[in-house]
């Protein structure tokens, strides 16, 4: 009885933590962590329109690479419109992808490295 007790608890535990987001909900980085010199860029280069164009992070939505991810990868049309729904995916998406050290906190050199592979194998 007690180890199928721990066992449904464990099973839980690891259910809730595969469905996490790491969003917010306010556009911003969600549970991570952040320093570097990327938080500085803000997101007001304006690349990017629709209801998501200022929800999308910063090195997504203002570097060359991360435009050419969010356009390959997220926006089908490649109008450069993107919803809020493709930038909350676009962000769990990266933020997950640039975490390699997986402790919920993205360094320049993390967001950089992910940026230039993912622009590489965006179109694939």
């Amino acid at each position: 009885m007690r180890a199928s007790l721990i066992g449904a608890i464990f099973l839980t535990a690891a259910g809730v933590a595969a469905c996490t987001t790491y969003y917010d909900g306010r556009g911003g980085y969600g549970g991570y962590r952040y320093s570097g010199d990327y938080d500085r860029l803000g997101n007001g280069c304006r690349f990017f329109e629709g209801s998501g164009g200022a929800r999308l992070d910063p090195w997504l939505a203002c570097t060359p690479e991360g435009q050419d991810l969010v356009r390959l990868r997220f926006d089908g049309d490649r109008d450069r419109r993107v919803t809020s729904r493709t930038a909350e995916r676009a962000n769990v998406w990266f933020r997950r992808h640039a975490d390699t050290d997986r402790d919920m906190r993205l360094t320049d050199p993390e967001i950089r490295a992910a940026l230039v592979n993912a622009a590489r194998y965006a179109g694939r």
